[in-house]
């Protein structure tokens, strides 16, 4: 484990709560990206022009785009592809519906360490759920892992005026939990959203990234160049519990 870290062995005497992010952080789904995008293009009859990795690599160096929800932020991606691999930025929405019809949401499971990750959270401390996607499509994930009733409080992209990484959403869990932002510990695996949003806030941090991406890699990707370094960087979700002892 990487990162700066806090005054003793770990932030268990100077924090109160932590939050959580929830899509490749908590969970993933059982369906690989890299299987259906190519059953995305053939259902849009579109001819493929990137691979997966390709519009990862867009959407995570993208801000989200003024009308922040979540069907704009993918589109806004699959344009960006388009433009950067020779495709038609114009088919940028069919083949969002397309991937969305192929794609099981409710088709979750557990990143390896979460369960037990959220575990040691909830030993001890205030938890909440801070996510940038749609309260009806995270709930499915949530019931479908058994965790609907994990969190504390639990702040959905729809129900804020704007999403992570604006310190809005952070704020919203921190108020309703009543806990102070530098007595909270945030998890997420978005340099971006969560890294950078949480740090604006005045929350502490703890990177968990699923590609091995080390800080200065990200703080080179991220839109606008943020000089912001996680509390911690975490190998796997495996090390939270360490780290909150």
């Amino acid at each position: 484990m990487t990162g700066t870290p806090d005054d003793g062995p770990g932030p268990t005497r100077s924090i109160d709560a932590v939050l959580f992010d929830l899509d490749d952080t908590l969970t993933t789904y059982e369906q690989a990206g890299a299987e259906i995008l190519p059953q995305a293009f053939d259902r849009a009859g579109v001819e493929p022009f990137c691979s997966y990795a390709d519009l990862e690599a867009v959407a995570a160096a993208q801000a989200f785009p003024p009308d922040r929800t979540h069907a704009d932020f993918w589109i806004s991606a699959f344009e960006r592809a388009a433009e950067r691999h020779g495709g038609d930025p114009g088919d940028a929405r069919v083949l969002y519906e397309a991937f969305g019809a192929v794609l099981a949401r409710d088709r979750v499971e557990f990143r390896p360490g979460a369960a037990a990750a959220l575990e040691s959270a909830r030993d001890g401390y205030r938890v909440g759920l801070v996510t940038n996607g749609e309260r009806a499509v995270q709930a499915a994930k949530l019931s479908t892992l058994g965790i609907a009733d994990a969190f504390e409080t639990a702040v959905y992209v729809d129900e804020v005026a704007e999403p992570k990484p604006a310190p809005e959403p952070f704020e919203t869990a921190l108020a309703e939990l009543a806990v102070p932002a530098d007595r909270a510990l945030y998890v997420g695996d978005s340099f971006h959203h969560d890294v950078c949003g949480a740090a604006r806030a005045g929350l502490r941090v703890a990177w968990c990234p699923d590609d091995g991406t080390t800080p200065v890699e990200a703080r080179a990707a991220a839109p606008g160049g943020e000089d912001v370094t996680p509390d911690h960087t975490l190998e796997s979700l495996h090390e939270l519990a360490d780290l909150l002892r």
